[in-house]
């Protein structure tokens, strides 16, 4: 079972770092689904682009971006692109480069589009959109114009890990593929897998990578894993307490 959040969007990125006008989530984010919910949000909140655009640059290293990859993939067509446009644009701005590994699981628009709501309400302003899209926006078919950094609206790493204490074993990963299970474990399984594919179908990787990835959870102490004998249906993987 998956878990979910019920706060608004607005309070989870508040709870993750950025200055907003509100009071952030009561707990922390699920960042990858965050992310995901963040390509439809944005529509009809135009500051909040080039704030998570920032919030990337600064510390997108917290994103366990294989998870975030296989999330994509079902997502629809409209998501994958603004998704691809968030990430492109932060990567340019100096993001690390491994969230390029996202990119393969965005595909852009073969049709442009204004990517606010505010510009689709007429032909007019749609036709602003067009002519004052970013050469990246039109790439990806989801019209935006250049983003400018935010760097005051968002919190240093030492704020966002004192307020997250569950992002301290994302920073340490650094957006590994052990930081992709971890968050699998935590958000899609409630702390239980029944075996390596199960994991690895959730985040996207071979059975022989995930099974390195466990042995080296393993031994940091960060997961338990169970075995009856060697049939991998007995396997059993649960976060350490």
């Amino acid at each position: 079972m998956t878990r979910q959040h019920t706060e608004s969007l607005e309070s989870r990125w508040a709870r993750a770092g950025l200055l907003l006008n509100c009071s952030p989530s009561d707990q922390s984010p699920d960042l990858e689904r965050l992310l995901c919910d963040t390509a439809v949000g944005v529509r009809d909140n135009s500051r909040l682009f080039p704030l998570v655009v920032t919030w990337l640059v600064r510390h997108g290293r917290l994103v366990a971006r294989h998870r975030l990859q296989q999330l994509i993939l079902v997502l629809p067509p409209e998501q994958k692109a603004v998704l691809g446009l968030l990430i492109e644009s932060a990567v340019a701005f100096g993001a690390a480069r491994n969230l390029r590994l996202v990119l393969s699981s965005c595909d852009p628009l073969p049709i442009g589009r204004p990517l606010f709501s505010v510009h689709r309400a007429n032909a007019s302003l749609g036709s602003v959109a067009e002519q004052t899209a970013s050469q990246a926006s039109r790439k990806w078919g989801i019209w935006a114009p250049d983003v400018s950094l935010k760097d005051k609206a968002v919190r240093p790493i030492l704020w966002i890990l004192r307020e997250n204490e569950d992002f301290h074993s994302r920073i340490v990963r650094k957006g590994d593929l052990r930081s992709s299970i971890l968050e699998a474990l935590k958000w899609d399984l409630n702390g239980h897998a029944r075996s390596e594919s199960e994991l690895a179908r959730l985040v996207g990787a071979t059975r022989a990578s995930v099974r390195r990835s466990l042995a080296a959870l393993e031994e940091e102490g960060a997961v338990a894993v169970g075995r009856e004998g060697k049939r991998e249906n007995g396997i059993e993987l649960r976060i350490a307490a």
